[in-house]
């Protein structure tokens, strides 16, 4: 199926839980949040928020999600307790328990602390927590698509690309497909692109006669563990001298053994505006 007519169908995911309330607001509460029109999604489904909504922490640059509204989403349970001023919450599934003091930066995983820390708030009655804090602790694949402000748990162990964008289409290329990866017999630059940017997934060679440098583009049709299931979105920021014509290689950030069973597969390629 497609991604147009994939999107055309999409409905959200509805499961609307009960925000995290408390009586009191302790006195290392951050400001007041803004809106940054920041999205999440969980798997190949939107995360709706009610209410209290996510952003973008204008001190640290990291997403902040209102933590009981996802961990329901991601079928976590939660607890918490309040002494004096502080709020102590907990988040666990039949593995793992994360623990953690509202504005304090230590959290504890299954009862031992983490040498990483993490900045919690409690904002306009609402615990938030930072998205890298849940995929951390619980072992998720987190992604984040700054061109959609999107974050994306994939809770699966698989890639996804944004459910919710829907781009219109400048052409579509029927092409033969590759895989490469950052091995040095493979890049005469290093573990970068043409166009200097790290690789990463995401980035494809392509013949600059066909598909411009920079274009944005998503590819579907391709069958390989280590890439998003049904399609991907990616940016044309790589060449190669052998990628000439309806030819493009994808970046995969596996070995060069795996990558070999990629073989050659042939996609459809949209170029988008």
């Amino acid at each position: 199926m497609s991604l147009f007519s994939r999107t055309k169908g999409f409905a959200l995911a509805c499961a609307l839980a009960l925000p995290l309330v408390f009586a009191s607001t302790p006195a290392h509460a951050a400001p007041a949040l803004t809106n940054d029109d920041v999205k999440v999604q969980v798997n190949d489904k939107l995360v709706v928020f009610p209410d209290a909504q996510p952003f973008i922490d204008p001190e640290q640059h990291k997403l902040q999600v209102p933590a009981r509204i996802i961990a329901d989403q991601l079928g976590l349970k939660t607890s918490w307790t309040q002494n004096g001023s502080d709020i102590q919450i907990a988040l666990s599934n039949e593995k793992t328990t994360v623990s953690f003091t509202l504005g304090n930066p230590t959290i504890s995983i299954n009862g031992q602390a983490s040498s990483q820390t993490y900045n919690t708030a409690l904002i306009d009655g609402r615990a938030y927590v930072p998205f890298r804090l849940i995929s951390d602790a619980f072992g998720m694949i987190a992604q984040w698509d700054g061109t959609n402000r999107i974050g994306i748990y994939g809770t699966d162990g698989k890639y996804y690309a944004p459910a919710w964008y829907a781009p219109k289409y400048e052409k579509v290329i029927e092409a033969k497909a590759t895989a490469y990866t950052a091995s040095p017999s493979e890049n005469g630059w290093g573990a970068r692109d043409y166009m200097g940017n790290p690789l990463q997934l995401g980035t494809i060679a392509v013949d600059p006669s066909v598909i411009p440098l920079g274009s944005k583009v998503y590819i579907e049709g391709y069958s390989f563990d280590g890439l998003p299931q049904d399609g991907m979105f990616a940016t044309a920021t790589d060449v190669g001298s052998a990628v000439k014509g309806n030819k493009i290689d994808i970046f995969v950030p596996v070995s060069k053994s795996k990558a070999y069973n990629f073989g050659i597969q042939q996609v459809k390629i949209y170029v988008l505006k």
